[in-house]
């Protein structure tokens, strides 16, 4: 007599909708059209790193994804996200690693140039002891340059007659 299997291992690859983030857990739920737009339980979302190079993003709700469950639906993790029509792919260069975020903030490295590009309406903050730039040349545009609290624009000398002279270069 064979006794009946008790698990079924069989998987199951689904496109769904995401509809709930949580990003405390790393996870999402999904309605799944498919299926009736059957809705998930809380799945993992995989990343690229998660050890010591860690990446993290998480999707948006409303976003397609790609999703393997297991055959009860009851498990499994979202393999990613899905271009479509809605969402369109924001490159069409193998050359281009692009990240850009729903506030317009972009970051773009062209391997074949070797530029790295970045845009942002907001501040962009470095936080190290010691920073070295290495470069033929600098080239500012725009605002002032301002070094420990000294204005590049609007500084003063002292001990210079004032009128049509000029001070020396920098010593």
């Amino acid at each position: 007599m064979t006794q009946a299997p008790t698990h079924n291992f069989a998987a199951t690859y689904q496109e769904g909708i995401v509809s709930q983030v949580d990003a405390k857990r790393h996870k999402i739920k999904a309605t799944i059209p498919a299926l009736e737009d059957f809705e998930t339980a809380w799945l993992s979302f995989l990343t690229p790193n998660a050890g010591g190079n860690q990446f993290y993003c998480l999707p948006d709700v409303g976003e397609l994804v790609a999703i393997l469950l297991d055959a009860r639906g009851e498990g499994g993790c979202v393999l990613g996200t899905i271009y479509n029509n809605q969402d369109p792919a924001p490159a069409s260069s193998n050359d281009i690693w692009l990240k850009n975020f729903s506030n317009g903030t972009t970051i773009e490295h062209n391997r074949k140039t070797g530029n790295l590009t970045i845009h942002t309406s907001g501040k962009v903050i470095v936080n190290n002891c010691n920073i070295d730039v290495n470069s033929g040349t600098i080239t500012v545009n725009g605002g002032d340059v301002i070094a420990d609290g000294i204005s590049l624009k609007n500084h003063v000398h002292v001990n210079v007659a004032s009128g049509p002279s000029k001070t020396g270069k920098p010593a």
